[in-house]
């Protein structure tokens, strides 16, 4: 795990370059606590060297920088950016290659010379070996550089469910990329200007993500599961994979032995680590069926378990998450966040996301991540169960009652259910948010939420509506934002986060499963419970109270109502001219009773954070 940033100046090398490379290494410090390394090539002459001090005299045009995670192989050998044996292959890596053992084995067998014993080195030699298709073969979570002297190309991947993140931008013929945006920026050639796209989803559509632009403008995502090659010519981006390509159905008789021997390996290969790995137990079904997998493994024998508590409050799990700790046998730390310093903490999260933090469970989990970054280096989370196996009840019921209603077909009514909620649920969001209308003409917010709208439909073939919607949440909404959010998070706190659900395996093999696999009548993933039926309490095992990741956000907001409110009534929010007066006022008299209006104000507060960061 570490933090990558670099360009290539196809107009020629410019002197200032290694200063700028070295400033934007230094923003991603946090990300690489333990070592640093810088590439310096020069794509004209065909030389490159690695040095971990400062650009050397030949007047490089491609320049890459790691800050560096030790996870597998602690010792210098595993120092980035690593070369092939000929030192004409480079790899910069943020991430973790999961079955790198066996790639290694594989790539052994065919020749290949490996000088250390990390993961990093696999991906030099399976480019060798095959080419950029090489991320084909990994199982993991990737963004990776790779400069290749010979053919005078970059080859930049992100992993399939965009669990790593790799921003791109362009600034005239130079080519910037980075593990954060804050990285690019900091090279100084690039302006820090709001993407209206962004804003516009923030505040009306109730989303941040959309697995490619981000909260500035000029700066985007290399897409999940994409290929993206540079070369003095031009560039082109290619797709290795995507859930378009899981359509179909598995025909087996027993999806629940399937899914549990599939879940079950994801688990044992993300406990691979030279380093103390934790858990995040919530005592829900997804992180209590890890607890017990990883307990069932034998290099898990010391691993620990943190929780997040609110006393007092119904939506408190904990009892939930000491009954599982207490069933597998293992230590569990329970961490309260406590909202003395709330703008405090929503400056530091918005340091770290680059984007402004949407309702307050980042907050809870800066601080609950931060007591597992005094314990361990490697963190194993529930993330993504929920968003293939239509874990959200309140969310999924309509697409499961369309799925039913497809025997209705004269009537077409399984298409138009969710079109009639969905149109309302957008309707009531654009007439009572504070949105920014006055400062954007309507015309072009009309084109932008054409746009917005276009850009979330995914040609699935699935005819059931359940599918589409989880196709959608997984690879265009709902996902990729927790996953953003979860990277930075970790990162900031130099945790590696690992997530057996999104083994790309078990993902393949759910998504081509009928949708009665996933949800069938009340019941929500259906083939998890069946899987675990003889190794989960039957406490954990039957309950059917979906709480999610809820936080006491009237509370907090009431308790730091002056000081948010100064924020939102100061000179500089209201030169801005971001928000809407009359929605901004309901938000603020409304919050203490109204659960969409505390959410709301607390984004506007954050929004303007944000701004005053970023932007001013």
């Amino acid at each position: 795990m570490c933090g990558i940033a670099g360009l290539w100046r196809r107009g020629g090398p410019d002197p200032a370059d290694g200063v700028r490379v070295e400033r934007m290494a230094k923003t991603l410090i946090h990300r690489g606590p333990d070592d640093f390394g810088y590439l310096f090539a020069n794509s004209q002459r065909m030389l490159a060297s690695v040095s971990q001090a400062t650009v050397n005299d030949f007047d490089p045009d491609v320049l890459i920088a790691s800050r560096r995670l030790a996870i597998i192989d602690l010792g210098s050998q595993g120092r980035q950016p690593i070369a092939n044996e000929t030192s004409d292959v480079f790899v910069a890596f943020n991430g973790a290659i999961h079955n790198y053992v066996e790639l290694r084995a594989e790539l052994e067998s065919r020749g290949h010379t490996f000088r250390s014993h990390t993961d990093t080195e696999v991906i030099v030699h399976a480019y060798e070996e095959w080419g950029e298709n090489c991320a084909r073969r990994f199982n993991g979570m990737w963004a990776y550089a790779i400069w290749d002297a010979r053919k005078r190309r970059l080859v930049c991947s992100r992993d399939r469910l965009g669990i790593k993140p790799l921003f791109v931008a362009w600034h005239g013929d130079t080519f910037y990329f980075a593990s954060e945006v804050k990285a690019i920026l900091a090279a100084g050639e690039l302006v820090a200007t709001p993407n209206r796209s962004f804003v516009h989803r923030y505040l009306v559509l109730d989303e941040c993500e959309n697995g490619h632009d981000t909260a500035f403008a000029g700066i985007t995502q290399l897409s999940s599961g994409h290929n993206l090659v540079v070369t003095r010519e031009g560039h082109h981006e290619t797709r290795y994979w995507s859930h378009v390509d899981q359509t179909g159905h598995y025909d087996y008789k027993q999806p629940g032995e399937t899914f549990r021997e599939l879940f079950r390996d994801a688990v044992r290969i993300r406990l691979r680590s030279d380093v103390p790995v934790a858990l995040l137990l919530s005592g829900g079904l997804d992180s209590s069926s890890i607890a017990v997998h990883a307990k069932a493994q034998e290099q898990a024998i010391d691993i620990e378990a943190y929780t997040a508590v609110f006393p007092g409050y119904e939506f408190d799990e904990s009892r939930y998450a000491a009954l599982v700790a207490k069933h597998v046998g293992m230590p569990l730390h329970c961490v309260e966040y406590k909202s003395s310093g709330l703008l405090e903490d929503m400056a530091a999260v918005t340091e770290h996301l680059d984007a402004p933090p949407r309702r307050g469970q980042e907050l809870v989990r800066w601080k609950l991540l931060q007591a597992v970054s005094a314990q361990a280096r490697v963190v194993l989370e529930g993330q993504g169960a929920d968003e293939m196996l239509a874990g959200y009840p309140d969310r999924y019921t309509k697409s499961y009652l369309c799925s039913e209603l497809r025997m209705l077909r004269p009537w077409n009514l399984h298409h138009r259910v969710p079109r009639m909620i969905s149109a309302r649920q957008h309707l009531d969001r654009m007439h009572s948010y504070p949105a920014p209308m006055p400062p954007i003409p309507g015309r072009i917010l009309g084109d932008q939420i054409l746009k917005d709208t276009s850009n979330s439909m995914i040609p699935v073939q699935s005819k059931d509506p359940l599918t589409r919607t989880l196709f959608k949440d997984h690879a265009l909404g709902l996902l990729p934002e927790l996953l953003h959010f979860g990277d930075a998070i970790s990162m900031g706190h130099s945790l590696e986060s690992r997530l057996p659900f999104l083994d790309h395996r078990l993902v393949e093999f759910v998504f081509k499963l009928p949708f009665d696999d996933k949800m069938r009548g009340a019941e929500t993933k259906h083939v998890l419970r069946r899987a675990f039926a003889r190794d989960l309490p039957e406490d954990i095992l039957s309950r059917r109270d979906k709480v999610g990741f809820a936080t006491p956000l009237k509370h907090w907001l009431q308790l730091h109502r002056s000081e948010l409110f100064d924020v939102l009534n100061s000179q500089r929010t209201r030169e801005r001219e971001i928000f809407n007066p009359a929605g901004l006022t309901h938000c603020m008299s409304n919050y203490r009773v109204d659960n969409r209006a505390a959410t709301r104000l607390f984004r506007c507060v954050a929004l303007e954070l944000w701004f005053r960061r970023y932007i001013d």
